[in-house]
């Protein structure tokens, strides 16, 4: 039971953390072409993908709790509990909300935004995306890694 969990956790990180990753930077383009369809659609496709590593977490605790080698209480896993819940949160509430509140300018203006406002608004999703990067990045090294396991 516990190879099947596991497998299954490995699978479903592969498929949903890589693209809950990357999608936020799929904004920053629209955003420098003042698209404020495309924004919005990075920013739900990245809610999306940020809500579907919940289906790896639930696996990975499955793995936990059926494993003979590992525990809750076990530092690393401490650690990148901890990573994900601030990566996961940052990634399906923050950083959308970011995007729409951006998308919803660039319609309203019809695609024109002061130049300045622009440079802040993508400074700050790439700060956003950036965090969110090195959030799941440690989570995944850590996994891997399992330091003292």
């Amino acid at each position: 039971m516990h190879t099947l969990m596991s497998v299954m956790h490995v699978l479903l990180v592969v498929v949903f953390v890589g693209p809950a990753m990357l999608t936020p930077w799929l904004a920053e383009r629209a955003l420098r072409e003042r698209d404020g369809d495309r924004v919005h659609r990075a920013g739900r496709r990245c809610m999306a993908f940020n809500a579907l590593t919940l289906a790896a977490a639930l696996f990975g605790v499955l793995t936990m709790m059926t494993s003979e080698w590992y525990s809750f209480a076990d530092p690393w896993v401490i650690i990148a509990s901890t990573l994900y819940a601030v990566g996961v949160v940052n990634g399906a509430a923050v950083i959308p909300g970011v995007l729409a509140r951006i998308g919803k300018e660039l319609q309203d203006g019809h695609g024109t935004m002061d130049g300045e406002l622009l440079e802040q608004h993508r400074g700050r999703l790439l700060a956003l995306s950036g965090l969110n990067l090195v959030f799941y990045a440690v989570v995944v090294i850590l996994m891997a890694w399992r330091p003292g396991g």
